[in-house]
């Protein structure tokens, strides 16, 4: 039940409504008359502010819907649009035991996906038994748990980062929304669930970054060195990939890449991109793309290592420089393009791009420096250290050029509370860029179920500091483990 005192506070309609996923009358926010605030800009209090809707953000947002409805939360996409590589692209599921390791939203949106498919008979399911969908399915049931009647407390925004500071009494966020302008967000409670860490970068948050334990801090330094030679690359994060969805037709060819019309594509650019690899060509037709990732509709999720941006210096720029991203994105996704554009030109004209993804698929930013750090030794010894979040998939699978970039033995990640709050920064709670070792992170830590499970934890979290009147690095992890059972999470040994 929402108190008078608490209702009379629910704010951030008048402006931003056009922008907003949900339908609600709602009286407008009281502008803030602080005097670091600029005249002229919108000022709303809010209660959490969820930066990113990674699948850990959309999962946070979920608990805290339904556990606590009287709580405002206010939703930040660099974008609008769901920036989960289940919505982008990422079209098998990435699990060595995904029905075990499901719980809460997760759980939901797995059973929303098979339900989907079921009530028009068709299967979700390849046949190996992995769940596989399209895109724009997952897109829609991701959507239910974040707007409309499920989610009465969540306002969206589509807006790029600004300002932040959660020192001393007040605590917000300044957002740039797209159409409207600068709005700040007054809030109590931050959840970076960003895999790029902006937020809690931009707090002061310190962090490691690629192959690389060395601590950072982008407000007090040092900040890390570009990766080249002179530091072997130890700084470079992962690859990043741009997911494009196939179509393989069964009968005639394939509408023609080269016709195709999007703001993302200029089709003159074909001509800069050279012959594909002629291995890489040839092998094509019994890949992981044609014959594993096979998802309904005759689509295919197209997801092999020579369709990773092979520089790793460039996942950097993306992580470290924000106002670079639009261009990256272009020309990533142009030069993949292309690629499958040479693919259909050289012996494979049934095969068409289907959806080509809003968002790049980004493996991985900074790790933030946590109360506690997961490491390998943790997840090889199977510790259950306050663990809050679980997954399975192999001991390392990492997407960079230096070996051994596999190690497949199955091992199965428990989180530990700690390593989602950050360091000398009681309120903002990490769910995505967690305090791991590089190749802890590198295990089922970024498996997007693993992500979803995160994302409920730090969403519990939050709501179990709203009912004992204290900041998330206090809370007990009994009352946390107890909040996650409820809703079915995994916080015990599997194997």
């Amino acid at each position: 039940m929402i108190d008078a005192h608490r209702w009379s506070r629910l704010t951030l309609f008048g402006l931003v409504a056009c922008f907003c996923l949900i339908s609600l009358v709602i009286a407008p926010g009281r502008a803030n008359a602080e005097s670091d605030v600029q005249p002229g800009v919108p000022t709303y209090d809010v209660d959490v502010v969820v930066f990113g809707t990674q699948t850990s953000g959309i999962a946070a947002v979920r608990e805290i819907a339904l556990a606590d409805p009287s709580l405002r939360v206010a939703l930040v996409s660099s974008g609008n649009l769901l920036e989960t590589p289940l919505a982008q692209g990422l079209s098998v599921e990435d699990s060595r035991d995904g029905s075990n390791v499901s719980g809460g939203m997760y759980k939901e949106w797995r059973d929303g996906v098979i339900k989907y498919y079921r009530q028009r008979g068709l299967s979700a399911s390849n046949p190996s038994g992995r769940l596989t969908y399209e895109p724009e399915v997952a897109a829609t049931v991701l959507w239910s748990f974040i707007k409309g009647p499920a989610a009465p407390n969540v306002l969206f925004f589509s807006a790029n980062l600004v300002a932040a500071s959660d020192s001393g009494a007040q605590r917000y966020a300044t957002v740039n929304v797209e159409g409207v302008g600068v709005v700040r967000l007054n809030t109590r409670y931050f959840i970076d669930a960003s895999v790029e860490g902006d937020l809690a970068r931009m707090l002061g948050a310190s962090y490691r970054v690629g192959r690389d334990e060395r601590v950072y801090d982008d407000v007090t330094g040092p900040t890390p060195a570009y990766p080249s030679p002179s530091n072997g690359f130890v700084t470079a994060p992962q690859y990043f990939s741009p997911l494009l969805t196939l179509k393989a037709y069964a009968g005639g060819s394939a509408p023609k890449v080269a016709n195709l019309s999007s703001p993302l594509y200029d089709p003159h650019s074909y001509a800069s991109l050279g012959p594909l690899n002629q291995k890489n060509v040839t092998a094509f037709k019994t890949s992981w793309t044609m014959t594993v990732a096979v998802l309904p509709n005759g689509k295919r999720e197209l997801n092999e290592t020579w369709n990773d941006w092979p520089d790793a210096g460039l996942a950097f720029e993306w992580v470290f420089h924000p106002e670079k991203r639009k261009d990256i994105r272009i020309r990533v996704l142009e030069w993949s393009i292309n690629r499958v554009r040479y693919l259909q030109e050289h012996g494979y004209p049934r095969v068409g791009i289907a959806t080509v993804p809003q968002k790049l698929y980004i493996r991985e930013g900074p790790r933030i420096v946590g109360l506690d750090t997961y490491t390998r030794d943790d997840l090889v010894s199977k510790s259950l250290r306050n663990c809050v979040a679980v997954g399975c998939y192999v001991e390392y699978d990492r997407h960079d050029a230096f070996y051994p970039n596999q190690i497949p033995t199955t091992r199965y990640a428990y989180v530990p509370l700690g390593a989602l709050l950050a360091k000398d920064h009681p309120w903002l709670v990490v769910s995505t860029a967690i305090s791991t070792d590089y190749q802890a992170y590198s295990s089922a830590v970024r498996m997007e179920h693993t992500r979803a499970n995160i994302g409920g934890a730090a969403g519990a979290l939050i709501v179990q500091a709203e009912r004992l009147g204290v900041d998330p690095a206090s809370v007990s992890y009994g009352d946390v483990r107890q909040e996650l059972q409820s809703r079915g999470y995994k916080v015990g040994l599997l194997n």
